[in-house]
């Protein structure tokens, strides 16, 4: 029953309860742009309250995951472009994610099984309030796939979630592991760049102590940039059990938990870890026999594992796809044939993949240890005795007046006969190819037994570096990471002699990675004493600023103007570059003008692997002695000009955007766009790509990491070229964002307590009929931050709607 109980909109919601004993009662108290502000007196009851809230907003996302891991996609969305649905089902029939979080649900500890148990009830107290399915949110209106969840089909999303940069990336390459000459019954198509464990994944993150933070004991700034669209969006929630818990930030759908943000004490943020969260395994197949491998001084079987899908036909009707995937002792075979022949399944070789994060069923339990924290060191401890980190560096601002940085992520502990093999080996092919400068994966020989996995170290999961042994480093002025390696967290005290499986150390760092430093160590933002304050910390995002803006903008323009008509195929005339980039202001503002043909420019030398940058592009190569500052400068001039790689570059990317009709010279405004559904207004969005050595990345990818249908954002057609343009269904070019910052943090701990302002990229909601669908988008395009309300008078005063939900009374059957 609902019965309003205040003018101001607060709502009681009483749910059947057969117990005499008074039940429990969870407050939802809501602020503008639809966050809730929950507080219960139990795990269970902040769970219940998380799951209704989420679902109130994004209850098609959570069940059509659910539906995925259940191998159903297909059974109802029909095989989907290139096989998708099917290989996908294939894919997770194959890893039978329930059967194995049914067997660990046991295992969590009592305040995160109570709070997973909260979490089912109140996603389905707020799906049963929907009389038929035609009063679904619109995203999956009327669907008869929309079903009530179970505590293991969502712990089982949790583990979905612990593969996101591992064996998730790998399904369709599992499918199409093939023994030579078979046939699999369906067309395999595979995208080499959805491979890798950061691709398509990335973040900014410092954490500030007392020296570097202006007024304040601590800072922190958070900027994960995640898909804009799928199940990997962030959603807004602040929890509160009343002397246990108060924590407020952003967390995943599904996870009653807040992933990044902060408490009474600490604040901490996360990035994409270049740590390697599992190997790849070359086997040696026996002669004449493809299904057998040697390992040691005997041959093993390659197991087969029969799968069955059904698939949704144009007609209606339904029929069976019978699928075989292999397994080996390492783990599933996988066919990486499109990055190499040799890494197919061939008479000679296969390729089998080892998962760290495979069964790591402790993230939940996790963040809710980290949630409680108070101090630097229970962080830590929290870290070490849970171990559910599953991809992610972290970064930790304390009321102590220090920053910390970890790589706590779950990685393969190698033997030091089997380091000092790779560390040789990945500079050749095909090793290399796969290495990508530290942004890729191992390839280690699957016939000896010193490769595997050292298990000697005493951590939960066997095989694993234990947390006394991560890179680690905590101090009184910095931290930070940009998606690079931990080798350079800070710039004077560098983590070395790491195992190589953390990433690669006296290395080319990205040139994202290499901003960030130089606004660390330049008064760019932060003035001239290099200290931060709660205004210096949003300009790190707003200014729009870009290293290349800073260091080859200016001797580009005078290589363009000094540049004769080129003489190719037909006469260059250079004029509108050189005009567009004496424009430019070096930023990428929505009024940035110029920014467009520096853009494309950069676009020409955009190689694989972290570097991003082609080394002919620079006339300095990389010093690791001075990482940030190089490689530097512009490729020295060639005579005639015509034969000059930088003015070659430079004309392809004028007549690259005429031939899409945009004007050199055109503001980013016109031609950066974010269309949240479709027949909606575009809205124009500011940043960059990362390659572009920006801060605030936002960029577009024709094909999301999400495994969601419920995909909103339309993203057009990519070229076939390094540009970053797409052409729409219109056949418009232009640059469609769908990716990038996404949940926004600045944060300070002053003598106030933590006081914190923030963005959110794509707003609280995944359904377009909702008012809370774009309400922040709208304010982000305009770099509109707002106060993070985290004391109860400031939620008060700012209180638009409340929820009163009584628990109903817990199933103990």
């Amino acid at each position: 029953m609902i019965r309003q109980l205040l003018p101001i909109a607060a709502l009681v919601l009483t749910a059947c309860n057969s117990s005499k004993d008074p039940a429990e009662q969870v407050q939802i108290t809501y602020t503008a742009y639809g966050v809730p502000h929950i507080e219960a007196s139990s795990y269970r009851g902040l769970g219940y309250g998380v799951g209704y809230s989420q679902a109130a907003e994004n209850l098609c996302t959570l069940s059509e995951q659910v539906l995925k891991l259940q191998g159903q996609q297909a059974r109802y969305f029909g095989p989907g472009p290139n096989q998708h649905f099917v290989l996908m089902d294939v894919g997770y029939r194959g890893l039978n994610l329930p059967e194995m979080a049914a067997e660990r649900l046991a295992d969590l500890p009592e305040d995160a099984r109570a709070a997973l148990s909260g979490y089912v009830a109140g996603f389905n107290q707020r799906l049963s309030e929907f009389d038929t399915p035609a009063a679904y949110p619109s995203p999956c209106r009327g669907a008869d796939w929309v079903q009530p969840i179970s505590e293991v089909e969502l712990l089982a999303y949790h583990m979905d979630l612990a593969l996101l940069a591992s064996s998730r990336n790998f399904l369709t390459a599992m499918a199409a592991a093939q023994p030579p000459a078979s046939d699999a019954g369906i067309e395999l198509a595979l995208n080499p760049s959805q491979l890798f464990s950061a691709n398509g994944l990335g973040s900014n993150g410092w954490a500030l102590g007392a020296e570097r933070s202006a007024g304040a004991k601590a800072s922190l700034l958070a900027n994960p940039h995640f898909p804009w669209d799928g199940e990997l969006r962030f959603f807004e929630q602040h929890l509160t059990i009343p002397g246990t818990l108060d924590v407020i930030g952003a967390s995943m759908i599904g996870m009653p938990a807040v992933l990044i943000g902060f408490n009474q004490q600490l604040g901490w943020t996360h990035t994409v870890s270049q740590g390697k969260r599992f190997t790849l395994y070359q086997l040696e197949l026996e002669p004449g026999n493809p299904m057998r491998y040697r390992y040691g001084d005997e041959y093993r079987d390659i197991t087969p594992q029969q799968v069955s899908v059904e698939i949704l036909q144009a007609d209606g009707s339904l029929v069976s796809h019978e699928h075989t995937l292999y397994h080996s002792h390492f783990g599933p075979l996988v066919n990486l044939a499109s990055l190499d022949p040799s890494l197919g399944w061939t008479s000679q070789s296969a390729v089998a993949i080892k998962d760290a994060n495979l069964g790591n069923s402790r993230m939940l339990q996790q963040w809710l240890a980290l949630n409680k924290a108070t101090t630097t060191a229970e962080f830590f401890d929290a870290l070490a005795e849970h171990q559910g980190i599953p991809w992610v560096n972290t970064l930790l601002a304390s009321r102590e007046g220090t920053a910390s940085y970890v790589d706590a992520s779950q990685v393969p502990r190698l033997r030091p006969e089997a380091e000092q093999v790779m560390r040789q080996a990945i500079n050749e092919p095909p090793l290399s190819v796969l290495w990508q400068d530290g942004a890729g994966s191992l390839l280690l020989p699957g016939n000896n037994p010193v490769f595997a996995w050292d298990d000697s170290g005493e951590t939960r999961t066997p095989g694993l570096v234990p947390l006394s042994e991560a890179p680690k480093l905590t101090r009184n002025d910095y931290v930070f990471n940009a998606n690079s390696s931990h080798w350079l967290s800070h710039l004077t005290e560098r983590l070395e002699g790491y195992s190589l499986v953390y990433g690669p150390e006296q290395s080319i760092r990205s040139p994202r990675t290499r901003y960030n430093a130089l606004l660390l160590t330049s008064p760019l933002v932060s003035g001239n004493d290099g200290q931060f304050d709660l205004t210096a910390l949003q300009q790190l995002l707003d200014h729009n600023g870009s290293l290349f803006g800073q260091t080859l903008h200016q001797p580009l323009l005078q290589r363009c103007q000094a540049a004769p008509v080129l003489q190719l195929e037909e006469a260059v005339d250079l004029t509108p570059a050189c005009q567009a980039l004496a424009q430019w202001d070096g930023q990428y503002q929505l009024t940035s003008q110029g920014a467009l043909i520096m853009r494309e420019f950069l676009a020409e030398f955009r190689v694989p692997g972290h570097r991003k940058l082609a080394d002919t592009l620079f006339a300095v190569p990389f010093d690791p002695a001075q990482p940030v500052e190089t490689p530097a400068g512009l490729a020295p001039a060639v005579e005639p000009a015509e034969q000059d790689p930088v003015l070659l570059a430079l004309a392809s990317a004028q007549l690259r955007l005429q031939q899409a009709n945009i004007n050199p010279q055109a503001a980013l405004a016109d031609v950066q766009h974010l269309v949240k559904a479709s027949g909606q207004q575009p809205i124009s969005m500011h940043g960059g790509y990362s390659y572009e050595g920006v801060f605030n990345m936002v960029e577009g990818v024709a094909q999301s990491r999400s495994t969601s249908r419920l995909v909103t954002i339309v993203t057009g057609q990519a070229r076939p070229d390094r540009s970053p343009m797409m052409q729409l269904e219109d056949g418009a070019y232009g640059y469609r964002t769908n990716y990038g910052s996404s949940y926004v943090l600045a944060l300070q701990f002053t003598e106030q307590g933590p006081q914190a302002k923030m963005l959110l990229a794509y707003s609280q909601s995944h359904d377009p009929e909702s008012v809370h669908f774009d309400d922040q988008t709208q304010a982000f395009s305009q770099l509109q931050w707002r106060p993070v309300l985290f004391r109860a008078e400031d939620i008060a005063a700012n209180q638009v709607k409340q929820l009163l939900l009584t628990l109903p009374q817990q199933d103990t059957q």
